[in-house]
């Protein structure tokens, strides 16, 4: 079951003081569904000799990786793995170990997991006992507080309607710790929770807590799925799409990236998105989105077929105002129609509705591009570029650019931020 806990008690454990300082190399790698060699193998090279260094095309980086490795104690998750053929590929580019070297891997297919075993048997995660569950809900609602004894006999029934998935848990005690604490609203919860089979319940309780959120939570957190899965998302950078974007124009403060922080604050604290490394300072430095709250968000955006009426962020402006925004979020099949249609939004075949909604709105649609955009398989991208006349945030993935990409640039009027990976982050326009 996903939101068992793997992936938590695999990072407990690599995080433990003891195992850090017990390795002289830790990597941590999530492998997920859509699994590619390569990156892979680059991203643990790179954890590995701890520093960012250029990969060339023909260099041939198992080998590489293999080098580095030789006569290392080394640690290496591999999290998520799906396939035992992704397993046996990586496999060979680990040096084998005689100092101690671990590899730990966390799968939900059984057979994965009884191929890989090799030291000791897999340990599979049961579900919480009802006792564990409340214990586990107490502390993510009353923060270390005494639970009131009015709310006891209602918390005890969520806890065991929970059925003992952690997931589910943290995520419903995200819910009620937002609500008065009285007992007849956390029955309502528990009573929603009874009918449920298990395998529905987290969509569930995603759902509930997704409808809970302030709308301009509800485009961050949307906006959020459109990262790969298990994808390690740089809060930094974030917060200036958020920004870009206008997600948090209607939050009450002049300093923007101190209310993006404040949203992103609060979609961790409802357990929507999880903390995956935190600064010094003991701000959130990178973050993640479970698979299950991924697969919810995009199962919204699909409900949407790609588009998603949003309110601009006014206090003085009405919901229903004829200015609304219409935005578009932009992926590779998306982009391949438009190219094919010539950019006539009026002849993608999405659905009558969508015809009929790009071809009375083409004239004020605003785009919200993919956050790393790359709908481009040719080697100049500026022909399709100057298309996008009214993109906002734009990602170049190329390492060299035609010499005349900064006029190209200068027609998208709308944008807010471009970023290429041989400059730093911007704000425009």
């Amino acid at each position: 079951m996903p939101g068992l806990g793997k992936t938590t008690l695999a990072r407990k454990v690599y995080n433990n003081p003891s195992i850090v300082n017990h390795f002289d190399v830790k990597v941590w790698c999530a492998v997920s569904q859509a699994y590619n060699r390569t990156t892979l193998l680059v991203e643990i090279f790179k954890q590995a000799i701890n520093k960012e260094c250029k990969i060339k095309e023909n260099d041939n980086i198992a080998d590489m990786l293999r080098k580095i490795l030789i006569g290392k104690r080394y640690l290496i998750v591999l999290d998520d793995i799906w396939e035992v053929e992704a397993w046996e590929d990586l496999r060979l580019c680990f040096p084998r170990g005689e100092n101690g070297c671990r590899i730990m891997v966390t799968t939900r297919i059984e057979q994965v997991a009884k191929h890989i075993q090799h030291l000791s048997d897999p340990y599979s995660l049961r579900f919480l006992t009802k006792e564990e569950s409340w214990v586990l809900l107490q502390k993510k609602v009353f923060r270390g507080e005494n639970c009131p004894s009015n709310l006891v006999e209602a918390g005890l029934q969520i806890a065991q309607h929970c059925k003992g998935l952690p997931l589910v848990v943290v995520l419903i005690a995200g819910i009620i710790a937002k609500m008065g604490r009285e007992a007849s609203l956390w029955l309502k919860v528990a009573n929603d929770l009874s009918s449920l089979a298990l395998g529905e319940q987290s969509m569930k309780v995603i759902q509930s807590s997704y409808d809970h959120l302030e709308d301009h939570l509800k485009h961050c957190l949307l906006y959020m799925a459109l990262f790969r899965e298990d994808h390690k998302i740089a809060v930094d950078g974030l917060l200036k799409l958020w920004i870009a974007e206008e997600f948090v124009l209607n939050v009450e403060t002049e300093n923007m990236e101190e209310a993006s922080r404040v949203c992103l604050n609060d979609l961790v604290n409802r357990s929507l998105v999880m903390v995956s490394t935190k600064k010094i300072n003991g701000d959130i430095g990178w973050c993640i989105l479970h698979d299950v709250v991924r697969e919810f968000c995009l199962r919204k955006l699909k409900e949407e077929k790609f588009m998603q009426l949003t309110v601009p962020y006014s206090p003085y402006q009405h919901l229903c105002s004829m200015n609304s925004r219409l935005c578009v979020y932009i992926h590779d099949d998306l982009v391949k129609q438009l190219d094919h249609r010539e950019y006539q939004f009026d002849k993608i075949p999405e659905s009558k509705e969508s015809t009929k909604c790009f071809g009375e709105c083409s004239r004020s649609l605003e785009f919200i591009a993919h956050p790393n955009f790359n709908p481009w398989n040719r080697s100049n991208p500026l022909p399709l570029l100057v298309k996008l006349k009214l993109v906002r945030v734009l990602h170049f993935p190329y390492e060299e650019l035609p010499s005349s990409w900064p006029i190209a640039v200068q027609s998208l009027t709308y944008l807010r931020e471009l970023e290429d990976i041989t400059l730093s982050s911007y704000m425009c326009g």
